[in-house]
């Protein structure tokens, strides 16, 4: 194969999304199975979820770009390394703020 279809970028990203595009409907009936429906947010799924999907695929394809981006790239793989690591770190830290905060409020307090 020639061209991009021969990139190890693209079947990463192929197999990234197949994933998340699967594993999220099987998780769900799995779920919904041994959960009550009261238990369950958005797309079947427990609270949370879509975000963490959201956040693995965005940090994988960035992850993805910076180990196979240059021979796809070429002359622009700067620029999108750029673009793409400030969209991932800010997915990163809307995802673990957001963990955080959650987290504290299902905390007892200590005093």
């Amino acid at each position: 194969m020639s061209g991009w279809l021969g990139q190890p970028l693209v079947w990463i990203e192929v197999v990234l999304l197949i994933l998340v595009l699967l594993a999220a409907p099987v998780y769900a009936a799995m779920r919904s199975r041994h959960a009550g429906s009261e238990a369950l947010k958005g797309l079947n799924l427990p609270e949370g979820s879509v975000r963490a999907m959201l956040a693995l695929l965005i940090v994988g394809s960035f992850v993805n770009v910076l180990l196979f981006g240059a021979s796809v790239l070429g002359d622009h793989f700067e620029q999108v390394v750029t673009a793409f690591g400030t969209l991932a770190g800010a997915v990163t830290g809307f995802y673990f703020a957001g963990r955080k905060s959650g987290e504290s409020q299902i905390l007892p307090s200590k005093e």
